[in-house]
């Protein structure tokens, strides 16, 4: 009889050979986003819970400005070229007549000093355009990756100032993967292994979870046994729109 009850507990009852524990949900990856430059907001083209795909402009600042500055740079940059340009063929020519005598040592080093400056003035309009292409770029807050907005501080026509802070703007999480998050005692914590298989009970389904850390400092904790913090990996499925905070369950088994 005793065997039987035991093979029973061995197919009917595997709870009693796991130890589940009380956990939150949080996001796996989440960031907060924000711009370097200064400028007026023109468009938020996102709401809070949004789905977008990597790349997506979700903010971006009034335009004007800096295409302003965009198109003087580039013709700089064309005028520097021609100089450039100009520069090198009187130089060629320098040369020629220097070899042939007819230029004298002073006219030759008068050519490559004018070509080396043309030169100069050609890398640092580069590096000007180059910088407000950068401006530009930053000027357009973009989605890092697929995923959800998660919460949203600015508005059309907000002024933003950044020249000491950058002010986060945008709160941005990926929901494909959240991690389930649980306090363990220092025994359960030496039996575990990161990227070990667990299981995580979420809204009645069971799904399959990989441990993503293990603390080794104690988490604060006014009275009892210290507790350290684990951290489980949990994809959901297609159909669950999974909130951070919910409340879940992490089963170990021993």
């Amino acid at each position: 009889m005793l065997r039987i009850l035991l093979c029973c507990g061995l197919l009917f009852g595997g709870s009693a050979f796991a130890k589940d524990l009380q956990a939150v949900l949080d996001w796996r990856q989440r960031v907060e986003l924000g711009t370097v430059v200064d400028g007026m907001v023109s468009r938020v083209n996102v709401v809070v819970g949004q789905q977008v795909t990597r790349g997506s402009t979700l903010v971006e600042l009034d335009q004007r400005e800096i295409q302003a500055r965009l198109a003087w740079a580039e013709a700089r940059l064309e005028a520097a070229k021609q100089q450039q340009d100009e520069a090198r063929r009187e130089l060629d020519r320098s040369l020629d007549l220097y070899d042939r005598t007819l230029l004298s040592d002073h006219e030759r080093k008068q050519a490559e000093i004018d070509a080396a400056k043309a030169d100069a003035l050609y890398r640092m309009a580069e590096v000007e355009l180059t910088h407000i292409r950068l401006e530009r770029e930053y000027s357009r807050i973009k989605a890092p990756f697929d995923g959800i907005v998660a919460g949203l501080s600015v508005q059309p026509g907000q002024a933003l100032v950044n020249r000491l802070q950058s002010i986060p703007l945008v709160t941005f999480v990926d929901a494909s993967q959240m991690k389930a998050v649980a306090r363990i005692d220092a025994l359960t914590a030496a039996q575990l292994k990161i990227a070990g298989a667990v299981k995580v009970g979420v809204r009645g389904e069971w799904l399959a979870g990989e441990i993503l850390s293990i603390g080794l400092e104690p988490l604060p904790a006014d009275v009892g046994e210290a507790g350290y913090r684990l951290e489980v990996r949990v994809t959901p499925l297609e159909t669950m729109q999974l909130r951070a905070g919910e409340a879940v369950v992490v089963r170990i088994d021993e």
